[in-house]
């Protein structure tokens, strides 16, 4: 039996936004996504956090879609295959984002 993913309400949306502001709210075609953008202050420092970035999205299954040049890192983040916000979204986020990181 597949494990109940629910759709992020509005609220719930608005909490995580607050918590994390880092992470904006957009929408396009249709459905709402949630992108990151950060210049890190060093390649390495980057890299690091991709590399966090790739044992969250291992552990939980659930997968960004990234961009990085040099020290520049853009994410896109949604439940792919409900086309929407769900609970996998704002785990991933709370795991991500968990210290340590390596801000400027």
């Amino acid at each position: 039996m597949k494990e109940q993913n629910p759709k992020l309400t509005d609220i719930e949306i608005q909490f995580l936004l607050a918590s994390y502001p880092l992470w904006k709210l957009k929408e396009e075609d249709g459905f709402h996504s949630l992108c990151f953008e950060y210049r890190f202050d060093t390649f390495q420092n980057a890299f690091v956090f991709l590399t966090k970035l790739a044992f969250v999205s291992q552990s939980l299954d659930h997968h960004a879609e990234i961009w990085n040049v040099y020290n520049q890192v853009r994410l896109k983040l949604y439940t792919h295959d409900q086309k929407t916000l769900t609970k996998k979204d704002l785990d991933f986020i709370k795991l991500l984002m968990e210290p340590p990181n390596h801000w400027d």
